[in-house]
């Protein structure tokens, strides 16, 4: 059992007596709680964020109707179009300020559609265990939460020819292997690291084997999970964490 599930646990038997307990989720547009796409009036693609549906917010939920009185509170650290470049810069900014007892790291869905994919996978790797160290030093635990599936071919459904060319190359770097590439270096590092790993990555990687269509489980049609899919992450994470 992690120590922060026993942290919460004992927050929620005695509430006067043990402080709260706080998680921070450091992603990208996934964990910031977009899901559709669309060309705005500036003829610039834009997304629609719901944040309260995804799985941050899903997870606060699971963890106080799991533990009522705990009082567990969930940061969401995460910011659409970042990477790990970015997520490391404002590490100090959105994470260390909270005194986090867990961070969890979701990345790499920007970070392998880079124009030099090779370039770009050495550089994640050297940023990834650069986020876990600091996560270390600052005495939280960490996890590393794998990401969804991209799109494995352009869906009809996307008119809009920037979107068209945007699920083009994404669905490249799908079913080329690229992020599957970026994945296994992360469940490496998280390993090396001692972090936790909540595998949702493999659980898309099993729905696609079992013959289920992925890219329709995608509510831009592109690179969002579909509501229902954050799920997936919050059992994930459970799945560490209890």
């Amino acid at each position: 059992m992690m120590r922060i599930t026993q942290r919460i646990a004992e927050r929620n038997k005695d509430y006067y007596g043990k402080k709260p307990v706080t998680i921070v989720c450091l992603g990208d547009s996934v964990t910031h709680g977009c899901f559709d796409v669309f060309v705005n009036r500036f003829g610039q693609v834009d997304t629609v964020c719901d944040t309260p549906a995804g799985y941050p917010m899903l997870l606060q939920k699971a963890l106080l109707r799991l533990f009522p009185f705990s009082a567990v509170n969930v940061i969401n650290a995460g910011i659409s179009g970042d990477g790990t470049t970015g997520a490391l810069k404002r590490f100090d900014r959105d994470v260390a300020p909270f005194h986090p007892d867990l961070v969890t790291v979701n990345l790499g869905l920007n970070d392998c559609c880079a124009a030099d994919p090779e370039a770009s996978l050495a550089n994640y790797m050297s940023n990834l265990r650069a986020i876990f160290r600091k996560i270390d030093e600052l005495g939280a635990e960490s996890m590393l939460v794998t990401p969804n599936m991209m799109c494995a071919y352009v869906d009809p459904a996307l008119e809009a020819e920037p979107l068209k060319k945007v699920a083009e190359m994404v669905a490249g770097r799908q079913t080329g292997g690229v992020l599957t590439n970026f994945v296994d270096a992360a469940r490496e590092i998280a390993r090396e690291s001692g972090a936790a790993v909540a595998d949702a990555y493999a659980d898309w990687q099993a729905m696609e084997r079992s013959g289920v269509d992925t890219t329709a489980l995608l509510a831009n049609h592109i690179n969002h999970p579909a509501r229902d899919m954050h799920a997936l992450f919050v059992h994930r994470i459970l799945e560490q964490l209890l």
